[in-house]
């Protein structure tokens, strides 16, 4: 009979790992931790797989795993490891043994530093830290994969830029403008003169994977830039009238904006606020002219004194974006299929056995219209800014650097240290 070592039963009661203390009562994420899984042995792994989601013994869901694995590993060696286009890599190479996995059960016991062969020294623990590595980004992986809505990307473009579309226009001139064409040239017609106007196209793959493996909440629902509206003003004031006049047609809905995602750095709002409560009296009472006003209120909307929140982005960044949703529905294809196949089988003796089938589909338990709301972001800017922020300080190209550089030290762990 095997004796208990005193007090293990005791540790074993009391273990509260990282995973219960730090990710689900803390509320940090999975990606930040490096210390590890807990799983002895492969019934461990492959109950720790069902629970997560998958069934190894499924041939299907095994090869889609295992795809997630190499598409894992080519993802760190590509932005995370020194290479000619990537100068700020780090100088490590991916260890033979994780290169070589045929079954990816022995990943997750590499992670759990129980793998046969495996030590607890110094190599031991590189192995486990590659292992924790790659599974995190296989991870942000499946919640890309497993989004509901992914397959239908371009009718939710669709849907949601063709409110967009209707009301900017070219004139005969070649200027672009927002506003009605039919009567923006009459009088009393709102018409707004842009410098630019663009959508942006679908983001691509590794660019999901690597903004979702700096963000805390690492699950897909949590991209809201995916359709993307960007508006660039002559002046400051233009940027808060094309604002208005999105909310005004109800091409934006203000219930449908959300409150956290909406980002100023380009007009102190509270200044410009008292400035137009005292302004737009005075010229209602003809105290102003209306060039004035104009003029006044130009003075007004400066950009305010604050620090932008996302630490990605330069202070230099002058911008107001914010994230709306819209409603999209989409017709359910299947639905009238299944509807003619019936309907075209009923009664017909050639087709007794297919009508014998078709009488058991029930097109009540079939949706006939698929509908959700869809994220999508604009960001708004004068001509001034959209100059300084694409050339300055605060370039894109910086942004992506630094978003970069936080992914990798959140996913490689331990290893970005033993590399410097």
């Amino acid at each position: 009979m095997t004796q208990r070592r005193p007090g293990s039963s005791l540790r074993h009661l009391y273990d509260f790992r990282s995973d219960v203390l730090g990710i689900i009562i803390s509320g940090r994420s999975v990606v930040d931790f490096s210390s590890g899984l807990d799983l002895r042995t492969v019934d461990e792994v492959h109950r720790f797989i069902r629970s997560y989601g998958y069934e190894l013994e499924n041939p299907i869901e095994k090869a889609e795993v295992m795809g997630n694995f190499h598409e894992a590993l080519n993802f760190v060696r590509r932005h995370f490891l020194l290479q000619p286009e990537n100068p700020d890599g780090l100088k490590l190479e991916i260890p033979r043994k994780v290169l070589e996995l045929a079954d990816v059960a022995d990943l997750f016991l590499m992670a759990s530093r129980t793998f046969p062969g495996q030590t607890h020294d110094s190599q031991g623990v590189m192995l486990q830290n590659w292992a924790c590595a790659i599974l995190k980004v296989m991870h942000t992986i499946a919640h890309i994969d497993k989004d509901l809505r992914t397959p239908y990307f371009l009718d939710i473009q669709m849907q949601i830029l063709d409110r967009f579309y209707k009301v900017v226009h070219r004139d005969s001139d070649g200027q672009l403008f927002l506003g009605d064409k039919d009567t923006a040239e009459r009088a009393g017609g709102f018409r707004l003169n842009l410098v630019a106007f663009e959508t942006k196209p679908k983001k691509a793959r590794e660019s999901i994977i690597l903004k979702l493996l700096h963000k805390p909440e690492n699950v897909a629902e949590d991209i809201f830039d995916r359709v993307g509206i960007r508006f660039v003003t002559e002046s400051t004031l233009d940027a808060l009238r094309v604002v208005k006049f999105l909310k005004d047609r109800m091409i934006v809905m203000p219930p449908n904006i959300k409150p956290s995602r909406s980002r100023n750095t380009l007009v102190d709002i509270e200044d410009f606020s008292q400035q137009l409560s005292v302004l737009l009296p005075g010229v209602e009472r003809g105290e102003i002219s209306e060039q004035d006003f104009n003029d006044k209120l130009r003075e007004a909307a400066h950009p305010p004194r604050v620090n932008p929140e996302n630490p990605h982005t330069s202070e230099f960044y002058r911008a107001i974006q914010f994230t709306c949703r819209q409603l999209i529905k989409l017709r359910n294809p299947l639905f009238d299929i299944l509807k003619d196949l019936k309907s075209e089988v009923k009664g017909n003796a050639a087709y007794a056995d297919l009508q014998r089938t078709s009488d058991r589909i029930d097109l009540a338990h079939i949706q006939r219209e698929v509908r959700f709301f869809y994220p999508y972001e604009i960001q708004v800017f004068d001509r001034q800014s959209a100059e300084d922020n694409e050339r300055g300080r605060s370039a894109h190209s910086e942004y992506k650097r630094a978003q970069v550089l936080t992914a990798m030290k959140r996913v490689m762990g331990a290893l970005a240290d033993v590399a410097r």
